[in-house]
């Protein structure tokens, strides 16, 4: 505007002041946003002190370097401590040893630079009275609202006051124990197997069992098409990694008759090898479908993940091992059993929220990565 006859200094003055307001509102808003916004990835209970205390810039930095946990794990000459040092964040290290202590990751991690989500100049020592910090008035006017509600709206400001008291817990609850009402009197010798309480059974369901028992009779004997199992077979116990084998409690195998009946499919007889069960390919089938986690004992050892939904911890969990190198084979595992780490794969394609499932499991898979031998 100073180039050319058509502006001045007033002007450009003006146009300045207006491009320092816009970006001023700008920051104002970034701030409001770290306040009150979540991001998926940062809705675990490990951000929990973390939350509306530092900016999501910061956030999104931990997320990142969280994933480096994995190959790195507490050790400081592997990590570098770069994040540390450059930006005044926890490190993949310091991550690492918050994770295998199943704690938060602190405030006091974080420098005070991320920290700050206000423009408001700081005070200088002797000038604050203390009024602006003092919370006497808020919680006097508090506890008169709480005791003005009725149970419903107790509930509601309870439920935000601690939102804010209690940052790193949840909200949710296990499900409640199965409450037995079961309260009728019941008369040994008439009850039938399906009541609880004894009734005279209705005119249809005197001509379903009927029916039932008619097509029992019409049928052939099942007994021979049950599939038949064998277990505790150490010759497959000893086809897995060493530091493995203790907490395998037994392997349940196919007999080879019942295996090749499975490859008969309606219509379309047996089916090539190209057709069988392969991985990773049929892994990531696996876990997405059923929502499971899949651990596969082979070479690699792998564990699947479903990659579209958040951990849970009453997830259940299938082991299955190739053996032969032709076979795969069921492997029930000890309670707690380790896991070994997932795929580079499932961490570039997996959604943000699944990121959830490796910090759920992170003691068991570091578990793992200490029996591993380190290979010279």
């Amino acid at each position: 505007m100073l180039g050319n006859s058509i502006g001045d200094m007033v002007k450009c003055w003006e146009a300045m002041n207006n491009n320092l307001r816009l970006q001023l509102g700008n920051i104002r808003a970034s701030f409001q946003k770290s306040f009150y916004k979540v991001e998926h990835a940062h809705v675990s209970p490990f951000y929990g002190y973390l939350r509306g205390s530092v900016s999501r810039a910061a956030l999104r930095r931990i997320a990142e370097e969280l994933l480096r946990v994995d190959y790195v794990g507490t050790n400081r000459q592997i990590c570098g401590c770069t994040l540390r040092t450059s930006y005044g964040l926890p490190c993949a290290c310091e991550l690492g040893r918050y994770r295998v202590g199943g704690i938060p990751i602190p405030i006091d991690a974080v420098h005070v630079h991320w920290r700050k989500l206000t423009m408001e100049v700081e005070l200088e020592i002797g000038e604050d009275d203390g009024s602006e910090v003092d919370m006497t008035a808020a919680m006097d006017e508090l506890w008169r609202r709480f005791r003005s509600l009725d149970v419903i709206g107790k509930r509601a400001l309870r439920s935000m006051v601690c939102e804010l008291a209690y940052p790193t817990m949840t909200t949710l609850c296990p499900p409640p124990e199965k409450i037995k009402t079961k309260g009728g009197v019941k008369k040994k010798g008439k009850k039938p197997a399906d009541y609880d309480v004894y009734r005279d059974p209705s005119y249809h369901e005197y001509v379903d069992k009927a029916s039932q028992s008619s097509q029992r009779q019409s049928q052939p004997s099942q007994t021979s098409k049950k599939i038949k199992l064998s277990k505790k077979q150490p010759q497959f116990i000893v086809q897995f990694p060493n530091h493995i084998r203790s907490y395998i409690e037994d392997v349940v195998n196919v007999e080879s008759d019942v295996v090749g009946e499975s490859l008969m499919i309606e219509s379309f007889g047996s089916q090539p090898p190209e057709k069988w069960m392969s991985l990773p390919d049929m892994g990531y089938l696996i876990a997405n479908r059923y929502n499971v986690v899949l651990v596969c004992l082979g070479n690699p050892c792998i564990t699947f993940f479903p990659m579209t939904s958040s951990h849970s911890p009453n997830v259940s969990i299938y082991c299955i091992g190739f053996v032969n190198q032709n076979h795969w084979v069921q492997v029930n595992m000890k309670e707690g059993f380790p896991l070994p780490p997932v795929t580079l794969d499932w961490k570039k394609f997996c959604s943000h929220i699944a990121t959830t499932w490796m910090l759920g499991f992170a003691g068991r898979m570091q578990h793992w990565q200490l029996l591993t031998p380190v290979l010279a």
